[in-house]
């Protein structure tokens, strides 16, 4: 299976492309991805006719698609259309001229069709059961409800960032009038979906560009610390101030905002009204943006077809594990003794450390992928390891998250680790550092219970007592070199759990 494919959005406002490369153990990874922000339905006005310029700006950025495309040697290509072509009067005469000049033959797909891809990228990158989809694109939204990981219903509305603006907003400054107009048009759009009275205090999941946008400004603000968008949340309230700092003025000041691309400027502010509007709609208050959408969408549902694992899948966060362990090349069978081992030692010592199933998740997490920072070097390994965890796609975890299972990550070798942690109280304070320190010492341990990578410790067991932590281990081959590699850890146990450390092998 190990090939290359290419899916191409060619959007109302831009036209994207990622390369993913899928490998034969049915892993995969991201290769190269490209935009440019052709607005191909730029001016198409109520003819809904594509004009000459918007054209020749999308074929010249096909043409340099097609050169990437060769240049990686990509064996299946998915070009995708949505709005602009979708509603365009002469949509067939441009397209046949694209096959012309590229090669490539878009399939045209409907809003619904737009919303469900959106729901694939979501529902296989994000760890939720329910909430309210919506894409704004440039020409139209799409707007879907999960339920139990299923779509139950989409909406496409024929409106999006581009047409709005062009319908609704000046040219050089936004003013209050033309505000309340945009405001009460989607309004009316969205009383007239119906079902969206039966979703209520459901969050809302925001994909594309616009709710991008929305988050950077955000992190901007706020001096968020982590780069990646994918997962990132915010209160309805920071939505709102968001949208109060562009809803007003010249859109000249638009620039002083950080987080505005110059690209997207003069639209931010009619792509930010649905996503307001449907919060107060529904009375969500909180909105939480996918990093992946339509794209990632047809990617996985090529994927699992070809994989034969259904249309979603099972569990997003240890399937994104698994493909990170094979992407890093780590050696699979010690990562998981190590994980192993350090879920029995939080099974036995759940009287010791009363912590919950969440913190469990976290070391299982931690164990896997211990060794992460050995695809750049041995040495300091634990410290690429902090920062490749914060930066891997890890789906189905939050923020917080992410920062608890990188320091413990960088801690399972050391005692100490030397980034402070203080560099990320906007997610963790000083209760959940101590949560760390206590995972640290199992994932410690368990990694020297396989210091010779060779799965030799075949049960975990414990007894404790008043003064000590006895640990048995079953063995059929000797396991000196492990036991003295975990008895370096014996201070560290009593300094945490006030217990003496000790060790019996058992044959």
């Amino acid at each position: 299976m190990d090939k290359k494919i290419a899916i191409i959005d060619l959007g109302s406002n831009s036209l994207r492309m990622i390369i993913m490369r899928l490998y034969e153990d049915g892993s995969y990874k991201l290769m190269d991805q490209v935009k440019d922000m052709v607005r191909l339905s730029e001016g198409m006005g109520n003819d809904m006719l594509l004009k000459p310029q918007p054209m020749e700006r999308t074929l010249n950025a096909l043409k340099l698609f097609k050169r990437l495309i060769k240049v990686h040697a990509v064996k299946e290509v998915y070009p995708i259309a949505t709005a602009a072509i979708r509603n365009a009067s002469n949509k067939l005469t441009f397209l046949n001229r694209v096959k012309a000049e590229t090669g490539l033959q878009f399939q045209i797909i409907s809003g619904e069709k737009e919303a469900y891809y959106g729901y694939l990228g979501i529902i296989n990158t994000l760890d939720i059961k329910e909430g309210i989809t919506i894409d704004i694109g440039g020409g139209s939204t799409e707007i879907g409800w999960i339920e139990n990981r299923r779509l139950e219903k989409s909406v496409s509305i024929p409106y999006g960032s581009m047409s709005l603006t062009e319908m609704f907003l000046f040219k050089d400054a936004i003013e209050p009038q033309a505000i309340k107009s945009l405001e009460d048009f989607i309004k009316k759009q969205l009383k007239q979906v119906k079902w969206l009275k039966d979703t209520k205090d459901l969050p809302v999941i925001g994909l594309g560009g616009t709710a991008r946008t929305l988050a950077k400004i955000n992190k901007q603000e706020i001096k968020f610390p982590l780069v990646s968008l994918h997962n990132y949340q915010m209160t309805y309230k920071e939505v709102l101030s968001v949208y109060k700092k562009v809803n007003h003025g010249p859109k000249a000041d638009l620039k002083e905002v950080a987080g505005i691309s110059k690209n997207r400027i003069d639209i931010i502010t009619a792509g930010i009204v649905p996503i307001k509007l449907l919060m107060e709609h529904i009375d969500s208050q909180r909105l939480i943006i996918s990093g992946s959408g339509l794209r990632e969408g047809v990617f996985y549902e090529n994927y699992l077809q070809e994989t034969q694992k259904g249309e979603i899948l099972e569990d997003v966060l240890f399937h994104s594990i698994d493909n990170i362990l094979k992407n890093y090349d780590m050696n699979l069978k010690h990562c998981h003794q190590v994980k192993n081992l350090a879920m029995a030692l939080f099974d036995e010592t759940q009287e010791l450390h009363g912590l919950s199933h969440n913190e469990r998740k976290l070391l299982e997490v931690s164990a896997l992928l211990h060794d992460i920072g050995m695809h750049l070097d041995y040495y300091n390994h634990h410290k690429h390891g902090f920062y490749l965890t914060l930066n891997v796609p890890l789906n189905g975890l939050r923020n917080k998250e992410k920062v608890m299972c990188a320091f413990l990550v960088a801690m399972h070798r050391e005692n100490s680790f030397k980034e402070n942690w203080e560099d990320f109280n906007m997610l963790i304070d000083k209760d959940d550092y101590k949560i760390i320190k206590k995972l640290s010492v199992f994932l410690k341990i368990a990694e020297k219970l396989d210091r010779g990578e060779s799965s030799s410790v075949e049960k975990l067991s414990c007894s404790i007592n008043k003064d000590s932590f006895n640990l048995l281990i079953k063995s059929s081959i000797p396991v000196a070199l492990e036991v003295s590699g975990a008895m370096e850890y014996q201070n560290l146990f009593k300094k945490i759990y006030k217990k003496n450390l000790t060790i019996e092998v058992l044959k």
